[in-house]
């Protein structure tokens, strides 16, 4: 009974205030009256660690347990019941500052009481322009589900001599809300088309698109126009450069970009005379000067190669180089067949010709109406081969074409992108040397012109983020105009060459129908003899 420690003192400890502070019991449920009073020294001792207070407390007893630190949060013993809950009310001021759950890996308030602000609305302020930026360029890919077809015809020859020009009449229908009329009708040159090429590629090329080129002028096919009076010689130039300038009209209204383009709905819609393009002449001082450009693009080409890191182009450039060498060279082999298919025509004709002379002067009746039938045959099959071949021409050989020409837009487009990393490289280098001589003016004492050199720092900083971001921007449009172009290729090519197939099955099963029809004349002279 001597070793029973004395019973506590229940009245000895005063009532809470509402004015104090909680104490660590009344937060943690541990009430006061269920332990002893070294325990609840302890206790005590660990609140003031938590809330960082300097209040005077007596020493708590010397303990094994291991003392725990300001960033550790107090923690129960494993063996410890779990603590009922309070028997003291807490006062309404009191609950404030407690929260029912706090950060993982951190104190629940920060020096000063208070919770520590989140940081996640300012992670989404910093995302929110790049989500718009993908916006934006979703919006860029996405394939205009409005029709937009385009015919150019009715060439007019207007004027004579020296100051004769071509115009045609170009016809548009379309679904897209941006036109005024659903079907739309005006009169271009040619200088016309030229001009809406030269504006498009200097508006788009730099921001990585691929823009359909418009057809070369030809000085031989206009000299012929202007001064021949003998419509027959030029038909063939006039209808090929038709042709040619409505697949162009048409290549720039599929891409979802350019056909949103003002100056490409201008060209479609007014009325009126465009402003009159300048240097478009191929013997202009504006062409020699493109051409002598060309040749600089070329060796900035090489140059940029060396400092290139994206290999993708690069094998990209090669596989086009190829494919542009073989699309020459069956280019060339296509023009050689449409060549000797129009002489087969020619060889025909005359052949016709002499048949009919030869069944006038035949006296054997039978033999006579057997070569009037081959006559008539083959001037049939004149008219089949000549039609096989305006086949060959304008659905293959041109097609053909075409693509060589594009494959030359496309090495534009990734000149211009070379060009834009020189631009980048230029102005990391600029912007070094003013840094270098900023530190050197800091170094020498030399300041009086350093406000100017930190001005001129601070600018090309800007033309440094502004060339990187246009380079990214340009090489990230590429990939996706490459992509584009590959799957309208494929597609296209498939369909031409559907086309041609059928046109040359066609051309064979007439040529059957006309020899079998044929058959009967020439067994009836083998009755007759």
């Amino acid at each position: 009974m001597a070793d029973e420690p004395p019973p506590l003192d229940v009245e000895a400890s005063p009532p809470p205030d509402d004015n104090d502070e909680l104490s660590e019991d009344n937060i943690f449920g541990k009430p006061s009256l269920d332990e002893p009073e070294p325990a609840k020294k302890e206790e005590t001792k660990k609140e003031e660690d938590l809330f960082g207070e300097e209040e005077e407390t007596e020493a708590p007893p010397a303990s094994t347990e291991r003392p725990h630190t300001d960033s550790e949060p107090p923690t129960l013993e494993p063996d410890d019941p779990e603590p009922p809950p309070p028997v003291v009310e807490v006062p309404p001021a009191a609950e404030k500052p407690v929260t029912t759950s706090a950060p993982s890996g951190g104190d629940l308030f920060d020096e000063e009481g208070e919770e520590e602000p989140k940081q996640k609305p300012v992670t989404q302020e910093a995302e929110a322009p790049a989500s718009k930026e993908e916006e934006e360029e979703e919006e860029e890919e996405d394939v205009d589900q409005y029709e937009l077809t385009i015919t150019v015809a009715e060439p007019e020859k207007v004027g004579d001599g020296m100051g004769a020009y071509m115009t045609y009449l170009v016809t548009t229908k379309t679904t897209l809300p941006s036109f005024k009329e659903p079907e739309v009708f005006v009169r271009r040159r040619f200088s016309d088309f030229l001009g809406l090429y030269y504006r498009l590629s200097e508006k788009f090329m730099c921001m990585g698109y691929i823009v359909p080129p418009a057809p070369e002028k030809s000085v031989t096919g206009m000299t012929k126009i202007k001064f021949s009076k003998n419509e027959e010689n030029s038909a063939l130039f006039i209808q090929r450069r038709r042709a040619n300038l409505e697949r162009f009209l048409n290549r720039l209204a599929i891409h979802p970009v350019i056909r949103k383009d003002e100056d490409f709905k201008m060209f479609l819609e007014n009325p009126g005379e465009l402003p009159k393009a300048k240097d478009t002449s191929a013997m202009s001082g504006a062409g020699l000067m493109r051409l002598v450009k060309n040749v600089g693009d070329t060796f900035s080409k090489i140059a940029g190669k060396k400092g290139d890191v994206d290999s993708w182009f690069d094998d990209r450039q090669s596989e086009y180089e190829t494919l542009d060498t073989h699309l020459k060279k069956l280019h060339s082999c296509i023009e050689s067949m449409i060549s000797a298919r129009k002489e087969l025509c020619g060889c025909t004709a005359g052949l016709v010709k002499n048949l009919a002379m030869l069944a006038n002067v035949e006296e054997n009746n039978s033999v006579s109406r057997a070569l009037t039938r081959l006559s008539e045959v083959e001037e049939k099959v004149e008219s089949l081969h000549s039609e096989q071949s305006n086949v060959d021409l304008y659905v293959f050989g041109e097609t053909i074409r075409d693509y060589v020409a594009l494959l030359g837009s496309l090495r534009e487009t990734f000149n211009q992108r070379v060009k834009n990393y020189g631009v980048w490289t230029n102005a990391q280098k600029t912007l070094q040397s003013k840094r270098d001589s900023e530190a050197k003016m800091q170094t020498t004492g030399k300041t009086d012109k350093l406000p100017i050199v930190q001005a001129e720092i601070k600018d090309w900083e800007q033309k440094e983020k502004d060339a990187e971001k246009a380079f990214n921007k340009c090489s990230k449009v590429l990939k996706r105009e490459v992509e584009r172009f590959e799957t309208v290729r494929t597609k296209e090519f498939k369909a031409k060459f559907l086309e041609h197939l059928e046109a040359l099955m066609h051309m064979q099963e007439e040529l059957i129908r006309l020899w079998e029809g044929y058959l009967p004349d020439v067994q009836a002279i083998e009755a007759e003899s």
